[in-house]
């Protein structure tokens, strides 16, 4: 049998919630969540996470019926969600702009792309641009952009392959709509070909599959593929008549789940069915992707995966999880961090974290472990890390830090990289303690209002610092603002967290429920300490 080190004490997401039964109606909180996520499970064993429909993919997929003039129902109920979407509001300034370009109103795409890309420091950010300018362009909401060398601008080699997709489709949109259609080459129709097979959208993307047909459609001999997906696109229609940016998230709630359901005390037969859904779905590179059939692998969804699989069932999973640690391992960077997807591409904070917690239980990944912890506290500016991902919310990057912090002083507790971990911790758990509303709860950033995702995610933080009697303090507040908020089927709603591509917000809901739980047996766990 394979060796599968056990979950470090004390230093795994999964914390256990035990302790004297609240007064405060904590316990059935916990009770309720559990019982929702149990009842979420699919057929197949994963938790049923499916994607909301989003005005950006319902635009596209609008122009792409328009142009192939195929299906006038799915237009009609594509043209009905973004007149909704427009009359609700509240959407960003560029998804508005491509829901009115779509449905033939005129705006200003310019001014809509430059609110919504004020103040997006992200290393994406010039790719985005060229993304959304074109986008925009496709759908007559903005000129394309003037290229000094447009065969090269699009080169997406050692990316992502949906990124790879991704930005044939944009060349090639580009190029037609330029009329300069002698730029594209034979390897931007054959990366295209993915999106012209029948099926689910290839790496579980609507985005990139709509994308793709309107980029096929310039070649004649895709034109009968184009048209077949274009009829075949009504069955990825949500129930409000919009396509959603995702196919779901199923393998990735399942393992985040599974840890919550660990933490609250779900039954062996339970996590072990979890499990072995998992480990049906691990790709051939021992990695795993976010959705069922997604053969793109990341560094996030197995982090998640590996760490529970150790939890749940090391002695049956141990193969699987040592095979998604090489994958880990395989992808660390010279920089002692972890991207999302393909090595040598750029470390990221808050996917470091998910890689160190993964790792650090293994003795032999020691030395993998200190180093993107050194990554980590690099990273860390004084008032702790605000380096947002794929999630929206700055407490999301400081919970997955504040577990890595203590996973490698757990793991190493005299090491120098433990030591710079702890001052590291200290300030990330101020940062969140500075920021919290007077509600009690936490939003995206400092200067929004308070929601149950959020609030979630810095829980997970401050209740595992019981020496800091701010953190103690904060900690019932928070669990009051949640108990507060849950509604009568046990469920919470709360605003898009997730990001993609980003800063677009997609929504998952049943993503809401998972991270309140995980917080909610956190702070659990920290009563019960505190109790001992």
């Amino acid at each position: 049998m394979t060796y599968c080190a056990p979950p470090l004490p004390g230093a795994s997401l999964a914390a256990p919630g035990a302790g004297r039964p609240s007064a405060d109606g904590l316990d059935h909180a916990r009770a309720r969540l559990a019982t929702r996520l149990v009842a979420a499970a699919a057929p197949d064993g994963l938790l049923r996470a499916p994607c909301e429909s989003r005005v950006l993919e319902s635009a596209l997929a609008l122009r792409l019926l328009t142009v192939t003039g195929v299906d006038p129902d799915a237009q009609e109920r594509l043209t009905r969600r973004l007149k909704t979407a427009l009359d609700e509001g509240g959407t960003d300034p560029v998804q508005e702009a491509a829901a009115r370009a779509a449905l033939g109103e005129y705006v200003d795409g310019p001014a809509a792309l430059a609110r919504l890309l004020d103040g997006f420091d992200h290393f994406t950010a010039g790719r985005k641009r060229l993304m959304f300018q074109t986008v925009l362009a496709e759908l007559g909401a903005h000129p394309y952009p003037e290229l000094r060398s447009p065969g090269d601008v699009f080169e997406a080699r050692g990316q992502q392959r949906w990124l790879v997709t991704e930005m044939a489709a944009l060349k090639v949109l580009h190029a037609f709509g330029t009329g300069s259609p002698r730029l594209v080459a034979e390897a931007d129709w054959r990366a295209l070909a993915p999106c012209a097979r029948p099926g689910p959208p290839p790496y579980g993307n609507h985005l990139v599959r709509t994308l793709g047909l309107l980029a096929l459609r310039h070649s004649t001999r895709h034109a009968a593929a184009v048209a077949a997906r274009a009829r075949e696109l009504r069955a990825g229609l949500r129930e409000d008549g919009g396509l959603p940016y995702i196919t779901g998230l199923d393998v990735f709630a399942t393992a985040l789940g599974g840890l919550a359901l660990a933490g609250a005390g779900a039954s062996a037969l339970t996590l072990r069915a979890l499990a072995t859904a998992l480990t049906e779905r691990q790709n051939a590179d021992g990695g795993w992707g976010f959705d069922r059939g997604v053969a793109q692998s990341d560094v996030d969804d197995t982090s998640y995966c590996v760490e529970f699989l150790r939890a749940a069932a090391p002695e049956r999973c141990g193969a699987e999880v040592a095979a998604g640690e090489r994958y880990l391992l395989s992808r660390a960077g010279a920089d002692g961090g972890f991207p999302t997807f393909e090595p040598g591409t750029a470390s990221e904070v808050a996917i470091t974290a998910a890689a160190v917690n993964a790792l650090a239980p293994v003795p032999a990944h020691r030395s993998v472990v200190e180093a993107g912890v050194r990554f980590l506290v690099d990273r860390q500016g004084a008032a702790g890390p605000v380096e947002r991902s794929w999630s929206l919310n700055e407490s999301n990057a400081l919970f997955r830090t504040v577990l890595a912090y203590d996973s490698c002083r757990a793991a190493v507790p005299g090491g120098p990289a433990a030591a710079g971990a702890g001052r590291a911790r200290a300030r990330a758990v101020a940062r969140l303690l500075a920021t919290r509303n007077e509600d009690g709860g936490w939003g995206h950033v400092p200067s929004d209002p308070s929601d149950p995702i959020s609030t979630a995610y810095a829980l997970i933080a401050v209740a595992r610092t019981p020496a800091e009697p701010a953190a103690v303090a904060a900690t019932e507040r928070a669990v009051r603002y949640l108990l507060d908020r849950q509604r009568p089927d046990g469920g919470f709603v709360s605003r898009p967290d997730q990001a993609g591509p980003r800063p677009f917000a997609y929504h998952v809901p049943l993503l809401t429920d998972v991270c309140v739980l995980l917080g909610l047996n956190h702070a659990a766990a920290a009563r019960g300490r505190a109790g001992a």
